[in-house]
């Protein structure tokens, strides 16, 4: 039982450490470099949009199609769902 508790112990530190260090710094790289990581990520929204409105405009005027989409597929889903159940109880034998 100790070998166990031993054995668990040992993996949680070796996964943990190395990945809080990982954590650590990628929280440092991103104090440093906050304002040129958005200044970046503007640029490329303005770079790829049709006269350079950015994602944010593009996405809130889009969000009615998106929203029914979503919601469209989630209705196909529920009625495969639905179908497959029915589906299931007519194979089962009657008791």
């Amino acid at each position: 039982m100790r070998k166990v508790q031993l054995v668990a112990v040992f993996w949680t530190l070796f996964i943990a450490v190395p990945l809080t260090a990982l954590a650590l710094s990628f929280a440092a790289y991103l104090t440093e470099n906050l304002g040129m990581i958005l200044a970046r990520i503007t640029e490329f929204s303005l770079a790829t949009t049709i006269a350079s409105r950015g994602w944010a405009s593009e996405l809130g005027e889009r969000w009615p199609e998106i929203t029914g989409m979503i919601v469209g597929q989630l209705v196909i889903m529920s009625i495969l769902f639905f179908a497959w159940r029915a589906g299931q109880t007519e194979k089962q034998p009657n008791k």
